[in-house]
């Protein structure tokens, strides 16, 4: 248990405790160590009572985590920020707004104003494709991509041709897959 010595912290987590749980079973106040007694004590305090309970450092208060949803959570923050890095990267590197859509479900005045944010401007209309054999390595890179996902595989090519934008790497990739 990791115990907590900030007054304001303590004085929230009391009150949290009295209203949550009022109408807990027994055995959730048995396994949060209070006794029905204390709880129906707890309830009647007042505001300054509560506070000056926890100003108590004889009571200890504490927080204890369940390891494996914690690590679950860890996991899941970091394929969040992953996934908003690439989204990022996506943004600067001229994706077009069909393929923010189609890879990260965002709306197309969402990725005009990101782009817009973060200085990506990118002229409307349509671009001009690489010449023929470059296109021809491009695909190629593309098709050696393994990878099954359509993010990561637009991110390793993007990788390989960095000087091209990703809405021009998405339109070569898409002429020769519509080819086959």
């Amino acid at each position: 248990m990791l115990p907590l010595f900030d007054t304001q912290v303590r004085l929230v987590l009391l009150n949290h405790v009295a209203v949550r749980l009022a109408e807990a079973q027994p055995d959730e106040l048995h396994a949060a160590g209070i006794e029905n007694e204390q709880l129906a004590r707890l309830r009647q305090l007042s505001a300054l009572d509560l506070n000056r309970l926890a100003t108590m450092r004889d009571l200890t208060i504490g927080v204890t985590f369940d390891a494996a949803e914690l690590t679950a959570g860890l996991r899941t923050v970091s394929l969040v920020n992953e996934a908003k890095a690439l989204e990022a990267y996506f943004i600067r590197h001229g994706a077009s707004w069909q393929m923010m859509s189609a890879l990260f479900k965002i709306r197309r005045k969402v990725t005009l104003r990101r782009r817009r944010d973060c200085g990506a401007w990118r002229p409307s209309g349509r671009f001009p494709l690489p010449d023929t054999p470059m296109r021809e390595r491009i695909y190629r890179a593309w098709h050696a991509i393994e990878d099954p996902d359509p993010r990561v595989r637009y991110y390793r090519l993007h990788q390989a041709f960095p000087k091209l934008t990703l809405a021009v790497l998405e339109a070569v990739a898409c002429e020769f897959e519509e080819a086959r």
